[in-house]
């Protein structure tokens, strides 16, 4: 019976309290004595005690909120000490290392009595330990205790203020606002990391970037951490380069890793080596750990073998520009770019900069994918729960075709409804950061900063003409050709196993050669309509190298006498003809009339002939594929007869062409970039417009020998460094209008011309987005201002963009079938990782705007990318809000109304542990897994039906909160706590058994909130 209890302990925990919940209530008093078990000697010593003892009660409460959800009991303790009934006070003047408990009785009659010993005032102590402790009733012992204990006391700092700050910060009923932050902030911290002191204050790039290429930066370097890889596919023009630049300055100036830079080499002297020199010039050199090679250096031989393997064996990081060159494997066997990238990447790091991941299908995200995981099927199993990534990624096409209602056609997608499935996918929002220009405005205009300046892309315009007024006679050729049951060609040259020997026991069934053998003779008649759809000359350009073929592969096989005589009788009647061919494809490349030796040479070369073995007549039906092979000859012999006959003044879309230039209020006087697919395309055209007195005319394809930066610099000198004056001065003429192939079509910065004509179109709408890419960029306000400072002409029209597609028309569509082809290719990429702007190839177009699965998107935000951008705008409308969230503690609870009444549902914000491949030789198994190495999870169980939702953007629809949303809790605690372990039971079965967690990892719940 006492009514004071006097307590001495290093520390005290909540769950001492708690089990004596019921008595400790019957006490007047109880005082609480805490110290230092270690000595300090700094004037510190009373802030690190109270420190130390704060942090091991807060520690306390956490762990009693494991199986006490609601703290039942800890209100009376918060109220107790509020009162004064309960108070703690610290000694730090000496090393305080006392554990008593001493009572003071109600009744002298009873006397009071005392514990002296080594339990500390915790559950563990009082109940669970094995401890060493000594009762003492003696009177005079126990009042020489109490005196001690008055002694101590009277010379200790009061906490109890202290004390009642950490528990109420459990206890306090916090707003659903706070609840929801928090779980914004464990959403995206996930993601992103801030900057460091290193960034701030030595890095030369850091201040150059925007904020949303710094979250860029800080990205990769999270995901690449994580997962060995990470892929930065911002929209084109959003500046990756400079993200580049960032990234590779800290890996070799501050983690001293050695950095290979493969880039394209069109890109690398006027983008790459251009920027280091302005930016990072002590990276750029023979002594620096950077070293910067072509894509195409991968296939080269020589003395780069040795080159290539040095540099595998010493460098620690890749980084890839335009890593989609790298997606095709091809065979194994093959000696691909690919597979050179497969061998240089293994046991490195590899950063991936693309805009364009996809251009087929999904398998180009996989196999880009698979250079950093060295091609093992579970490389993210720990990580992700994704046992086999190839696996995977079938599920992601079956889903995808699932949703069209379609079928899958030779490894593409057709068109198909918008979906959302790839936009929610784990592995591609744990490896892609994506952002378009609408979340980059948006998200500078939120940060308070000056919004990045982007052109304004106007509706794609389509640019008419006739492949009849074109082609005339041709035109029906090519459509009789089309109607025969071989369509165009047969090209047995190409697919002998169509061809097998009747009277042969058979050649042996090889489905995978006859599948590519027929897929190759498609391709050489789609090739060739491409390029009659493209120009005359294409056309005929194409017609002359595959007659030669075709006829170098009937010589090297006709053996008898009739066989040898239908070949001279096919000479002796096509003989002006071959004579006129040989003629004009002197002049077409290159050479001249005069040029007796080129004009003598035999029509099939000894060279080409040797390329042609005689097929085996024992397995083959060769006298078949003769006669064949033959009707293909008079079929091109038709198609370059009739040729002959062409003039450029018949060609309708040269003319519509050079009537556009000559018309269009801008395209006479300003720059304009022209691309065509093919080099006899885009030199046709530039002798043409030059003919036509067009001035200002240059043009480049892969066989230019001219120094590309150099091309380059003359159409865009702005852009790239230089200025018309500096130009001038060089001796160099500006050009005015650049025809280019694709060449030019990737990673360089040609926005000096403001207007882009498509004159064909591309089977692959990859290279038509990055196309309009080279002028629809991002624009440097000062540059503009010295541009327009020195042509102020041009004012009106910057900031504009425009562009013409020439479109196949309808009469040749039919037989082509080009424009849906490549319409269904832009719907893939469309719906997987989107396509700027939305317009690609006709005004009507409509495509799903560009999903940004690091979080944001052009036109209207998605859920996600809102989610974003309402985080940063809290942050900025609140700044110490970022350190409140911080400073709250786990497990945080609030409640509301339900957005749909009668509706009852409760939200969790969890952490989930992962794998960290960086801690080595862990004690215990668990210790390898951290919430830093895993991801944040967002869940909401429906209370009536029990359905799990795990779509954080659709949960984001239904706890959305602002800061005057008001505190509703009407669930009862129990019912609350048995759906946390419906939930915590839903991750064991599902996240924690995917990644093959062991014994002992548990997901860590940040907050969760009722819905009533």
């Amino acid at each position: 019976m006492s009514n004071k209890f006097d307590i001495a302990t290093g520390y005290f925990e909540i769950g001492s309290l708690l089990a004596l919940d019921g008595k400790w209530q019957k006490l007047d008093q109880i005082r609480i004595l805490m110290g230092d078990e270690v000595t300090r000697r700094t004037q510190r010593t009373l802030n690190d005690g109270v420190g130390r003892i704060q942090g091991l009660l807060d520690d306390s409460i956490e762990r009693e909120k494991l199986k006490n959800d609601f703290l039942t009991g800890v209100a009376a303790v918060v109220q107790a000490i509020a009162i004064g009934q309960i108070k703690c006070r610290v000694y730090t003047k000496r090393k305080f290392h006392a554990k008593a408990y001493v009572t003071h009785s109600k009744l002298s009659v009873v006397g009071s009595s005392a514990l002296v010993g080594s339990s500390n005032f915790t559950y563990p102590g009082l109940t669970g330990n094995v401890e060493l402790n000594v009762k003492v009733d003696s009177s005079s012992e126990v009042a020489k205790l109490q005196q001690w204990y008055e002694d101590h006391w009277s010379q200790a700092q009061d906490v109890s203020a202290e004390v009642l700050k950490v528990i109420e910060r459990h206890t306090r009923h916090y707003l659903p606002f706070e609840v929801y932050a928090k779980a914004l902030q464990a959403y995206f911290t996930n993601v992103e990391e801030s900057a460091g002191d290193w960034e701030r204050k030595h890095s030369r790039m850091y201040s150059v970037l925007d904020q949303y290429q710094r979250d860029g930066y800080a990205a990769l370097l999270k995901i690449g951490a994580k997962y060995g890889g990470a892929f930065l596919c911002d929209g084109v023009g959003l500046g990756k380069t400079f993200v580049g630049l960032m990234l590779i300055e800290r890996l070799v100036k501050f983690d001293h890793k050695k950095v290979l830079l493969v880039v394209p080499k069109s890109g690398r002297e006027p983008v790459w080596e251009s920027s280091l020199r302005s930016y990072l010039p002590e990276l750029f050199g023979d002594f620096s750990n950077l070293v910067v090679i072509n894509h195409t250096d991968l296939q080269r031989g020589g003395e780069w073998l040795e080159k290539l393997q040095r540099l595998k064996d010493q460098a620690d990081v890749l980084v890839i520009d335009e890593a989609h060159h790298f997606r095709n494997p091809g065979t194994q066997a093959d000696t691909s770019r690919y597979w050179q990238m497969q061998s240089l990447a293994k046991g490195k790091q590899v950063f991936m900069l693309t805009a364009t991941p996809i251009n087929n299908s999904l398998l180009d995200l996989q196999h880009l994918i698979e250079h950093f995981t060295q091609r093992e099927p579970g490389h993210f199993k720990d990580t992700l729960g994704i046992h086999s990534l190839p696996g995977h990624f079938r599920k992601l096409e079956k889903e995808l075709i699932k949703r069209m209602g379609g079928e899958l056609v030779q490894g593409e997608l057709a068109g198909f409804e918008t979906t959302d499935i790839l936009s929610q996918d784990s592995l591609l929002r744990e490896l892609v950061v994506q952002r378009s220009r609408a979340y980059v405005k948006q998200s500078q205009l939120t940060a308070g900063a000056k919004a990045a300046f982007f052109p304004q892309r106007a509706a794609p315009k389509v640019a008419d003409y006739s492949v009849k007024k074109t082609y005339g006679k041709l035109l029906g050729l090519v459509e009789k050709a089309f109607n025969k049951k071989q369509p165009l060609f047969t090209l047995p040259m190409y697919y002998p196993l169509a061809y097998p020997n009747p009277d042969a026991d058979g050649l042996a069934k090889d489905d995978f050669e006859e599948n590519r053998q027929k897929q190759v003779v498609g391709l050489i008649r789609i090739l060739f309509l491409k390029r009659f759809e493209s120009s005359a000359c294409a056309f005929e350009s194409s017609c002359q190298q595959l007659l030669k073929k075709v006829l170098a592969f009937v010589q090297a096989n006709s053996i008898s006498k009739h066989e040898l005589a239908a070949l001279e009788r096919w000479r002796i009647h096509w003989e002006e003809l071959t004579d006129a061919v040989q003629m004009r494809q002197n002049d077409m490349f290159g050479g001249s009339p005069e040029d007796d030796a080129a004009l003598e040479e035999d029509f099939i070369s000894e060279e080409l002939l040797a390329t042609f073995e005689p097929l085996d007549r024992r397995l083959y039906d060769v006298p078949q594929i003769l006669s064949e092979s033959l009707q293909d000859l008079n079929q091109l012999a038709e198609f370059l007869n009739e040729l002959r006959q062409f003039k450029p003044s018949q060609d309708n879309k040269l003319q519509a062409l050079i009537k556009l230039l000559k018309t269009d209020p801008v395209l006479k006087q300003h720059k304009v970039m022209i691309f065509s697919e093919f080099s006899a395309t885009a030199r046709y055209l530039a002798c043409e417009l030059v003919k036509a007195d067009i001035q200002g005319v240059d043009q480049i394809d892969s066989g230019t020998k001219r120094s590309r930066s150099d091309v380059i610099r003359q159409f865009s000198p702005y852009y790239n460094g230089q200025t018309s004056q500096s130009l001038a001065d060089q001796g160099y003429a500006e050009t005015r209008i650049l025809i280019a192939t694709d060449v030019l079509s990737e990673g360089l910065n040609l926005q000096d011309a403001t207007r882009l004509i498509n004159y064909d179109l591309h089977w692959n709408p990859v290279r038509l987005m990055q196309r309009i890419g080279r002028v629809d960029r991002r624009m440097n306000p000062e540059i503009e201002k010295k541009l327009m400072a020195d042509h102020p002409q041009v004012k009106a029209i910057r900031g504009t963009v425009e562009y013409w597609n020439f479109l196949p028309p309808g009469e040749l569509d039919e037989l082509l079938n080009l424009f849906k082809k490549v319409s269904n290719k832009t719907l893939l990429i469309s719906k997987t990782l989107g396509i700027e702007g939305k317009k690609l190839l006709r005004p009507e177009d409509d495509f799903a705007a560009l999903v940004d699965f690091n979080h944001q998107f052009e036109g209207e935000p998605t859920a996600l990318e809102t989610m974003h951008l309402e985080y940063q705008r809290l942050l900025v409308a609140h700044p110490d809000l970022g350190a409140r969230l911080q400073a709250l503690p786990g497990r945080v609870f609030s409640g509301k109304a339900h957005v749909q009444p009668g509706t009852q549902a409760v939200f969790f914000c969890y952490g989930l542990p992962g794998i960290d491949h960086s801690v080595t030789a862990p004690v215990v198994e668990s210790d390898a897994w951290t919430l830093a190495a895993g991801r944040t999870a967002w869940l909401l169980l429906d209370l009536s039906t029990g359905k799990v939702l795990e779509d954080a953007a659709a949960i984001d629809a239904v706890i959305h909160c602002e800061p005057t949303t008001t505190r509703q809790c009407q669930i009862a605690p129990t019912s609350l706590s048995e759906a946390r372990s419906k939930i915590e039971k839903h991750l064991k079965n599902g996240y924690l058994r995917q990644v093959q967690a062991p014994l002992g990892v548990l997901p860590q719940l940040i907050g969760w909130m009722e819905l009533n």
